[in-house]
């Protein structure tokens, strides 16, 4: 019973670990600029494809269009409540 209660907790801690590190190293991949920082423009933009100085390569969800996207930026999403 003792051993069964030392090694709950070091499974627990082992598995925080990993996912901590799991998370930082995904979102290291990303550069450093206020529209990587949002999870919701973040999608939307190719990390690989510097338009420009200061833009990025913005793909909409069909495909069907692409445009150069600052990076200070981010989209928000509203709700309307009739």
């Amino acid at each position: 019973m003792k051993k069964r209660m030392k090694t709950l907790p070091a499974i627990m801690v082992g598995a925080a670990i990993l996912i901590g590190g799991i998370w930082l190293i995904n979102e290291s991949r990303y550069p450093n600029v206020p529209a990587f920082d949002d999870h919701f423009t973040r999608k939307f933009l190719n990390k690989d494809k510097k338009a420009t100085d200061g833009f990025y390569e913005f793909k909409s969800r069909t495909g069907q269009y692409t445009m150069w996207f600052p990076e200070e930026y981010h989209m928000m999403l509203q709700s309307i409540t009739l």
